[in-house]
Order: structure tokens, then sequence, then C-alpha cells
């Protein structure tokens, strides 16, 4: 077979974006990639299978589950053939392999592999479906022979920003086997946040990314339903809290007697790097936030042997922070487990137990502000069953019988499921099970429950009756089991091999109503599951990738065909620590997630990412405030109507993605103007001056008078061409930096121009558009007009690194205005990128003298440049008394 067989077609008409793909596919294959990034939901396997047959060669597909593998050969089925029965030219087995083989990166790798592939790597998506491992290396190499026999024209990559080093490196090898096969790579996350070289090596795979689709214009073409995101926040309950209120004010008491241990003042005063402060500048750059933590501190207890310190690196210290806790860690870990000089110390030793005691320390190193057990207890919080229960309540009163809610969570618990009547305990943890029960018992019959896990599924008796219908036409074989505690529900388990089957029987049930309300784990639903009537989803799981949390978001937010009017409410828990200024990790957690999530504000028409928003109220926390936080959010979550005006609204038809630096003006840097205006004035003066001090001293006629004007002028002209040069660079200066906007754009010119040059950027400067706005508040924004999503990061990346606090880079860009009076310094970082080499540097610093003004460039790893760097991290003090610049993405 060489050939799909004729009449093969997609039985329903393209999405607008896909048509567009469609329409320029000759063009986006003549290099043999073709490379998509498209949202979850957004119809890429059905796009991938339509330019599979377009290609019409033999074709080998990769995904990352098993799931979704079997996903592939039922779309192609469902869609394609439109049949119940799979061909033999198609298979999912890679053992044997056939005219479409669908594998998985791990099925893949353990074909490869030289030792036996371990089992553990290969349980994916809590699916427990046989998986055959070949021992022999010579059964392998039979295989790997006929899969080259079949000469596989087409290889599609689905979602290739799984895959580990050893997959990504197998999946090389066996394309560089083919001859010369067209690639097609869809993902809906592809790595933007990793390094250059992480970066390069999955271009390498996958290619030039080609097109990109971005959430807002699908919900734009109503191919994605309008949807908001909401946090719902509650505080620990009163077992949880006792034990984090009693380390918060152990923390506190520890830190009074601290601050009077005069030993320890006095020690940390006559420490080397304080006393001799240049004669250990290597050491304090290894180190320079512990250096940073004793200054900080010396200051805090009233010691002014901090001052001669910076006196040292030329600064007064004007801007030095207070002693938080972050600086007072830093310095207890340092003189504890790290610092020599404190060895042998009597009054460490109790330091050190009275951190122990109260549970400070942690593998060699002090913690004030939470523990690991604090933020476990946040995480996995059991107030957070309540806030599943307001809300599901909340979301069952406004949609009623329409209601189809999923909650996802990361372990099942399924020893918290009661063995009889009496058996139900108080629930004490986070999980499928433990949700389930908490529901259970607060909502009793009012709500049709379900789990669906790979190792336990329950639904209600009252919905078998729709379970039986659809497990028969799947032919599913399956029995049933009443709950012992609860004759409304009952276990189900199946006979039958595939639990793909049985995910699909339940998502049917739920889909017509027999479930409005589905718990489950992430890992079995939270990626490749297709369910379009979800219109409620909370995330009730301790979600740490970019990429989970999209995809799991994901499941929401797709359109269901009989039900134009779909909205989608995606709901994120968070447990608050009231005596934490940033609000405890869990919320610190959820900050960090809303950094990669694009949706609505919920007060304007805007649509970007981060927390802000979300306008919550700002940390720390207390319980009016996060009561009354969540009045709001429900307030807003009952408008779901209004979400389809506001998207709207919020998409302009011309509107693109756009990666946005956000910064404070004051950390922009200016050219020195000032300087160069004064001294031309100081010229011009001094000759006027001393003019009209001679026409003082001598007596003058009217004539007299009249030569005296005469000499004035004279004298003011003199003093002015004098004065030129230092006017002319003034005037310059303030020519093309006479606003902070302009001056924001001609930085960026010079971050834009040095990494076209590199050929880290491919448009021109004169065929894009540097965007630079000011808002009320003297924020100034700024992005490109045009360019790839990774180049606008790699820009915006760049663009922070110079105008934020110095960490360590290799180069410092150093400028200095004046020598004694009107002396002014700063430095600036080169960023990564362009301090690879010194030719890039030269570049961007000729660049920086046209556009700013003068400067010099400092390498850091000579012990001169050491000193700099070390000066230039004492001003920034680690960033602490600096607010960072921000970047988003927003629709503009």
């Amino acid at each position: 077979m060489n050939s799909f067989p004729k009449g093969i077609h997609f039985c329903y008409e393209w999405r607008s974006y896909q048509a567009k793909v469609l329409e320029k596919l000759e063009v986006l294959l003549k290099n043999k990639h073709l490379h998509l990034v498209a949202p979850p939901g957004s119809g890429k396997t059905v796009l991938g299978l339509e330019v599979m047959l377009r290609l019409n060669k033999p074709t080998f597909i990769i995904a990352p589950t098993i799931a979704i593998r079997n996903q592939w050969a039922e779309r192609f089925v469902d869609l394609f053939l439109q049949n119940n029965q799979r061909p033999d030219w198609i298979s999912t087995d890679i053992n044997d392999p056939a005219f479409v083989t669908i594998t998985t990166y791990q099925g893949l790798h353990s074909l490869f592999h030289k030792k036996p592939i371990e089992k553990e790597l290969m349980k994916e998506a809590d699916d427990e479906e046989e998986v055959h491992f070949i021992e022999s290396s010579h059964e392998k190499e039979k295989i790997i022979n006929r899969l080259m026999d079949l000469q596989f024209g087409t290889i599609i990559l689905d979602e290739a920003h799984h895959l580990r080093t050893a997959w990504w490196q197998t999946t090389m090898e066996f394309r560089d086997r083919l001859i010369e096969p067209t690639t097609v790579a869809l993902t809906a996350t592809p790595p933007y946040d990793v390094g250059l070289t992480e970066w390069e090596k999955y271009i390498k795979l996958c290619g030039p990314i080609d097109a990109e689709i971005h959430v807002p214009e699908l919900v734009r073409e109503a191919e994605l339903c309008p949807h908001q995101d909401y946090i719902y926040l509650s505080k620990p309950s009163a077992a949880e809290a006792t034990p984090i209120q009693t380390f918060h004010q152990a923390v506190t008491v520890f830190q009074q007697e601290l601050f009077r241990n005069k030993q320890f003042i006095k020690k940390v005063e006559q420490h080397p790097w304080i006393a001799k402060t240049n004669d250990y500048m290597g050491e304090i750059l290894a180190r320079p936030a512990y250096f940073s933590s004793m200054l900080i501190f010396l200051k805090a207890v009233g010691s002014d042997h901090w001052l001669e310190a910076l006196r040292k690196l030329d600064w007064n210290g004007k801007k030095l922070p207070t002693l938080e806790l972050e600086w007072l860690e830093e310095l207890l870990t340092g003189a504890l487990f790290h610092d020599a000089y404190f060895e042998k110390e009597e009054y460490i030793s109790k330091i050190y137990k009275d951190l122990s005691r109260i549970g400070a320390v942690e593998r060699r190193k002090v913690y004030l502000r939470s523990t690991t057990a604090i933020k476990r207890t946040l995480i996995h919080s059991t107030s957070k069953l309540a806030s599943i229960d307001q809300i599901v309540s909340f979301e069952a009163r406004n949609l009623k019988a329409d209601l189809r809610l999923v909650i996802l969570a990361d372990y099942i618990h399924l020893q918290d499921l009661p063995k009889q009547v009496d058996d139900e305990a108080p629930l004490m943890r986070l999980g499928v099970i433990p949700i389930f029960e908490h529901l259970r018992r607060q909502l009793g019959n009012d709500l049709s429950l379900a789990v669906l896990t790979g190792s336990i599924v329950i639904v209600p008796v009252a919905s078998l009756d729709i379970l039986d219908k659809h497990a028969k036409k799947e032919r599913l074989d399956y029995t049933t089991q009443t709950l012992s505690h609860d004759p409304h529900y009952a276990i189900v388990k199946w006979t039958t091999s595939s639990r793909q089957r049985m995910v699909s029987v339940l998502t049917k049930v739920f889909s017509e109503g027999g479930i409005q309300c589905l718990v489950g784990t992430t890992a079995l639903l939270g990626e490749g599951w297709d369910a379009p009537s979800i219109n409620a989803l909370i995330i009730a799981s301790y979600v740490g990738t970019f990429m989970l949390s999209n995809q799991i978001r994901g499941r929401a937010i797709r359109t269901e065909k009989e039900n134009p009017h779909k909205t989608a409410n995606i709901w994120h828990l968070a447990c608050v620590d009231f005596g934490d200024l940033d609000g405890g990790h869990d919320f610190q957690s959820i900050t960090r997630r809303f950094h990669s999530l694009i949706g609505l504000d919920t007060q304007k028409e805007k649509i970007s990412t981060g927390i802000d928003r979300m306008n919550l109220l700002p940390p720390p926390f207390s319980q009016e405030g996060i009561e009354q936080q969540n009045k709001w959010t429900f307030s807003r979550a009952e408008k779901r109507k209004d979400l389809f005006m506001s998207w709207k609204k919020a998409v302009q038809v011309d509107g693109e993605k756009k990666e946005v630096v956000y910064l404070d003006a004051k950390n922009l840097p200016r050219p020195f103007i000032f300087k160069n205006t004064l001294a031309s004035l100081l010229i011009i003066g001094l000759f006027v001056f001393t003019e009209i001090f001679h026409s003082v001293l001598v007596e003058t006629s009217r004539t007299g008078h009249i030569q005296e004007s005469f000499r004035l002028i004279i004298a003011l002209s003199l003093g002015t061409i004098f004065a030129t040069p230092f006017l002319y660079k003034a005037v310059k200066g303030f020519l093309r930096n006479p606003t902070i906007e302009k001056n924001m754009r001609q930085v960026a010119k010079v971050v834009y121009k040095t990494l076209y040059q590199i050929g880290l950027i491919e448009t021109k400067i004169e065929d894009n558009e540097i965007r630079v706005e000011k808002d009320v508040k003297g924020h100034i924004s700024c992005w490109l007009e045009c360019g790839s999503t990774h180049e606008q990061k790699l820009f915006s990346q760049a663009l922070q690194e110079l105008i934020d606090p110095i960490e360590n880079p290799r180069y410092l860009l150093f400028r200095q205005s004046g020598k004694r009076w009107w002396k002014k310094v700063d430095y600036h970082a080169i960023p990564e990128e362009i301090g690879r080499k010194k030719g890039h540097v030269e570049f961007f610093l000729s660049e920086w003298k046209k556009r700013i003004g003068s400067a010099k460039i400092i390498y850091t790893r000579t012990p001169e440049g050491r000193k700099s760097l070390l000066t230039a991290r004492m001003k920034a003090m680690s960033a602490i008394f600096v607010k960072k610049s921000q970047r988003i993405s927003e629709w503009r």
C-alpha cells in the first residue's frame, strides 16, 4: 500500500483558522516542515489528519500518551472514514506497524533504547493498558527494519513539548533514518521560556513555527467559547491554622531576641567582609546576597559598621532596604551552615537550637516565612473542600439542570471511601474521593455526582440506564456494585481491557446530563480528554507547569455544537496564610500559574496574562478581606451572559497577542542631559560675568556704555562658541529623548538592532514598530508590533535584563556624569544573549552611544570588573528595593 484509498474526506466544514492554514499549505510545506501552535480544543488533531491525507504518504504519528494515541485513530475513523471499523492499514502497535502507525514517544524510545525500558516510564495518563516489552535486541532490530521498510514520508509530532532529553534524541534518530520525510509538528504550548539551547533543539526537531493561533482569536471566531477564570480564597482550618500561627509567633520572638544578642551583632561587625571589604571582593561577589544581608542586619540593629563597608564600594547606601525575613533567612543560613567564620561559637549553637525548636531549619537552610510543612498544609488544606462545596452550590443554583461541572485533583485517596454506613470519618485531605464524599455528604441527592479515575469509577444509580445504553454501543462489558454506605451510588467495574472505552462511555453519560458533577484526576482527564459540554471547571490540583495548566484549562473552553450560547467558568483554589506578607506559598503558586494563562480582565474589556487581571485585593490577607473578595468573585461569576459582550469588545478585529514589558519610569535609563546643559550655561555665564565685572570697575561715558554693550555681545557670543560642544550634546540628547516614551523607544531600539545584528530577530527594524505607552500612574509599556512570539519574548526578556536590577552578567554598561559635585553613576546589565560574544557587546555599545549617550563596557570576569559588578549589585541590593519590570501577554 503506497497511498490512501480514494474517497476519504473530512465530514464537516473547516473552521476559519484551519481553512486558512490549508489554503497556504503548499507554500508552508516547501521546507518539508509544518509547525502549528494552537490552544487545546482548536482542532489540531483533525487538521493534522487532513495534512496527512493531502501528503498521501505512509505516515508515522507520535503522541505523548496512550489516550491521545488512541484518539488519533478514533478521530480518523469517525471523522474521515465515517464508520466504526478501523482498517488494518492503521496500527496503534509499534511492534506491528502499518501504512499509518500511531505510537507514543515512550513507545518509540523503548524500541530504540539499548536496554529494556523501565515499566515506570510507561505509566501514563493513569492508564493500565497492556504494554508489551521486548527484551531481545534481535527482535527490536527486526521491528525497526519493518518500520524502515514502510518508508514513512510523513512524520507527525503531537505535543512535542513533552519530550524529555532521551525521547528527543530517539525521535531525532528515527526521523534521520527516514528519507527526507515531511515533519508536521502540532502543539498548544511551545517551550518559549526555556534557554536558547533548549529552544534550538526544539526547533531542530519541529522546524520554525509556521502559524500560531491564540485563544482570543478563536473566541472571536466562535471556535472556543467565552470563558473567565476566578480565584476562590480560603483560610486554613482551625486545626491547620494553629501550628502556622504558632510558628509565626515563635519567629517574631526569635527575631526580637536576636536583635538583643550583642555577641552575634559584634561578630557580624567584625566579619572580614565588613571590616576589610576590598580584600574579599571575590568571595563577596560569589555570595552577594549574604553580604547584603549582613549590611542590612547591621543597619537594622543600629550599628554603623555597614556604612564604612559601603563607602569602600563608592556607595552611600541611601536605598538600603529594611530587614525583611528573607534577608534574615539569608544571613542565618550563611552563618549557621556555610561560613567558617562563625564556627565553634556557643551562641551560634544556641541560635541553631532555637531555630530547630520552632521548626525553622530544614536541610541546612533557615526558613522564617514558611516551612515545607506549612506549604504542604496550604496546598492540601481541607478548607478547599468547603471552597469546592461553595462553588458547586453556586454553579448548581445558576445553571440548574444545565450544569456540567468537572473537578480535577492530583490524588485519588481511595482509602477515604467509607466501607459501611457508620464509617464516615472526617475528611482530612484533598483528593478525588474526599471531594466526592464531601459533596455527597453536603448536597445529598440534590446533585448527580460521579467519580472517574483509572482505579475507580462511581456513578449515580439513577444514571445506570444511560450508561448501559452507551456501553452496549461501545461493546463494553461491565459490572456494578452499590456503595455499601450509600445505595444511591454504584461502583462500576469493566471486564474489557480498554479503559479508554470506559472513559468514552462516562463522557457521554456526563454530556447527556446523567452526571452533573464529575470528579477525576488530572492524569486521566487533564490532557487529551474531549468533553465539550463542560461549562464549569474546578482545578483542585497543584498544577506546577505552564503546559499542564493550559491543558487542564483547555478541557472547559471548547465549543459545543448543540449549545451556541455556552460559556465556561474556570475556578482556581488558593488557601492563604494571614501571617505571610506575600499571602503564602499556595497563593504565590496561583500567581505563577496566571503568568501563562491568557484571559479576560474581570473589570476591563482587556485580554492579558498575569494575576493583575483578576483584580484581587493585594496580600497580606485578612478574614474580612477574603470574605469580601469571594463575594465579589461570585457576583462577577453570576454574569455569564456578559462574557459574550466582554469578549467581543476585548477582541478587536485587527488585534494580536503581544509580549508587553511594563516598568516603572523611574527605572528607565535616561541620558545625562543635565551635565552638558549645566556646563554650557557655566561657560556662557563666565564670559558674561567677566565683562560685566569689568564694566563696573571702569567709569565710562555714554559712548562708553555703547561700547560696553558691544563688548557684552561679544562676550556672550564667545561664551556661546566655547559652550557649543556641550550645548550640542544637551540639545541632541533632549531632541532624541524629550519624553519618557521616546527615551524608552531609543533604549528599545538599541536592544532590537543588536538582536537583529546577532541574527536572533529576523525582521528589520524598518519593517517593524516598537510601540511605547505611558499610563496615568507613570508606568511605561513597550512591545513589538510584528514578529513571532519567540522573537517578541526574546526581545522582551533582553529589555528586562537591561532595565531590571543587576544579577550576574558577563558585561556591564557603565555610565558616569560629572566627577565631584554632580557626579552620577549608572550600571546596567548587558542582556545575556548579547553578552555571549564581545563583538555583539561592542555593537550594542556603539548603538547606545548614538541613541542615549556616552558609556563604556566593563567585563565582569576580571578583578576590577568584579568590584564594579559588586558595586552595581549592592546598589540593586538583590532587587528588593527596586520594583522589577513585568512581562505579560496582551491582546492589542
